[in-house]
């Protein structure tokens, strides 16, 4: 299995669990949302600042950018899992 597989495969996990968390508790998870956003937001500007600074470092092959990716793609698998149940109470009302 190559590293990119393994790569995807984590993210899809991160994307999964954040679908299922927002599906199940969408108050909590929407709340939390924003923090997890901007945590991600600044630990990317730190890690490409010192991409930036290293001639010779890397980015991609840090276990930090792995870490970030995962949180950013579970904030978004959260959001649209948080989005069902309100939808879908959305669509009840508009019935009634």
């Amino acid at each position: 299995m190559t590293s990119k597989i393994k790569t995807n495969l984590l993210l899809s996990f991160a994307a999964m669990v954040g679908l299922v968390i927002g599906y199940l508790n969408p108050v909590a998870s929407q709340a939390l949302l924003s923090a997890l956003g901007m945590m991600v937001g600044i630990g990317m500007f730190f890690l490409f600042r010192i991409s930036n600074k290293k001639a010779g470092f890397d980015y991609t092959e840090s276990w930090v950018y792995l870490l970030l990716r995962m949180l950013l793609f579970f904030v978004i698998g959260a959001a649209l899992g948080g989005m069902v149940p309100y939808y879908q109470m959305i669509m009840e009302t508009q019935q009634k």
